[in-house]
């Protein structure tokens, strides 16, 4: 990326793909990073722009990876110029095909890539020069063959079925392998597209070596293996951990608790032993983050009821006592999964620990033209202007400081967005602005009568 894109790692490290995208909006880019399938690579194109002001088409391959201990995205950018080039020559082709035969015999020869026109009967009726030094077969050898008989992985049925089905008003592309005739094996991408040929339609079609594709592809399998196998490991390593280190923290907390009882509550050692059991919950909590930072992303979506979720949430929370929750989120689904829950709770958790005077809790959403807002109010201390600036960032708070950071980074892969609007000394209001469709036009919420 140093290399081609002409920056360095540093400013690098401090820009993102709108930064060098010039075809792609930033809405866009960020409407694939949302749309990230879990289970198989994205591919699309695009092109870059370096530093220096050139552009170059690439095709991106895309797939999520753990990448120190948090949910990321691993991109391959191939530079696709060869092919653009090749798919330009194939339509300069086609256009001198119309126009003259030595113009046409010149473009084709004058080719690095293979090319030929291939009849509806799955024969070669012209090929050019770079297929003869390529193929290692004579002009006069091709002219007797047809892509069945240099065809290593697909099937003579298979290549008829794709002549038989050739687009009419665009190009059809496709990779498949070729065999030589030393017996190599060159894979390849051919582009194919119908002509006009000596007063008939032939298929006209360019095959590219795409052995470097090929290796660069392996290389990105192998190292989404490596890392698969490293985070599985991670994860058990982590589990370990955590099911050991809590086990350590009950003794700890055990044995802060039969000190103090032979201490009397005056005793200056009371307070350290305070400490030692408020710094052991605040390292449960850390652990529970973790695993539930683990399950993000995890579940595939489905429309998910929120008025029940917010129930689920109320009686996973401990110290409600006297505060009043209205809940008036009935027939509202949202499309998500069962971390929605956790979202709840944590709101829940904060005004409990952090309100200081919350008598009440209110739940409600209101649909406006293009999206839904998901409120949660409290009239509890709210949150002040200089708190609110940081309030979503990791680490920061009263407590752990990862509750609302998780909040947020549930509501970002479910494609929604939250602010904190509240009035400091009245209570916090969290709104959650939920699209009525995402980029694949998907709804992301129903509203049951």
């Amino acid at each position: 990326a140093v290399k081609v894109l002409g920056y360095s790692r540093e400013e690098l490290l401090n820009m993102g793909p709108p930064d060098i995208d010039s075809s792609l909006t930033k809405e866009q880019i960020m409407e694939l990073i949302r749309n990230m399938p879990k289970d198989k690579i994205q591919v699309f194109e695009t092109s870059h722009r370096t530093k220096d002001g050139r552009i170059i088409p690439v095709e991106i391959s895309s797939s999520l990876i753990t990448y120190k201990g948090k949910q990321a995205i691993l991109s391959i950018a191939r530079d696709i110029t060869e092919r653009k080039k090749a798919e330009e020559k194939l339509r300069e082709l086609t256009e001198a095909l119309k126009e003259s035969e030595a113009t046409y015999r010149a473009l084709l020869n004058g080719m690095n890539d293979t090319a030929w026109v291939i009849d509806f009967n799955g024969k070669f009726i012209d090929v050019n020069e770079a297929a003869v030094r390529v193929l290692g077969y004579s002009r006069e050898e091709l002219l007797n063959m047809g892509p069945p008989d240099i065809d290593s992985s697909l099937t003579k049925e298979q290549i008829m079925d794709l002549i038989k089905n050739m687009p009419k008003d665009r190009i059809q592309v496709f990779e498949t392998s070729h065999r030589t005739k030393d017996g190599r094996i060159i894979p390849v991408e051919i582009s194919s597209s119908l002509v006009p040929y000596k007063g008939k339609t032939a298929i006209l079609s360019i095959a590219r070596d795409i052995t470097r594709r090929k290796q660069a592809e392996e290389k990105m399998r192998s190292l989404m293996e490596q890392l698969r196998m490293a985070n599985e490991k991670l994860s058990v390593i982590g589990k370990w951990t955590r099911h050991d280190a809590r086990n350590k923290l009950t003794v700890i907390k055990s044995n802060v608790y039969l000190a103090k009882k032979r201490l009397p509550s005056d005793h200056p050692a009371v307070k350290c032993l305070d400490e030692i059991e408020l710094a052991c919950d605040q390292i449960v909590r850390i652990f529970d983050f973790a695993s539930q930072y683990e399950m993000l992303g995890v579940e595939s979506r489905s429309y998910v009821d929120v008025g029940k979720s917010v129930e689920e949430a109320i009686t996973l929370a401990s110290g409600l006592n006297n505060i009043k929750i209205v809940n008036e989120c009935g027939g509202l689904l949202v499309l998500a999964d069962s971390q929605l829950r956790q979202l709840f709770y944590n709101l829940i958790d904060n005004s409990i620990k952090h309100g200081e005077k919350v008598t009440q809790i209110k739940i409600y959403y209101r649909e406006e033209a293009d999206k839904l807002k998901l409120i949660y109010e409290d009239n509890g201390v709210g949150i002040s202007n200089d708190m609110r600036r940081n309030l979503f960032k990791e680490g920061y708070g009263k407590g752990t400081g990862y509750g609302l950071y998780l909040t947020a980074k549930l509501c970002e892969m479910y494609g929604w967005t939250i602010q904190e609007t509240g009035e400091y000394g009245k209570g916090v209001q969290f709104i959650i602005a939920i699209p009525k469709t995402n980029e694949k036009g998907e709804q992301l919420y129903k509203i049951q009568k």
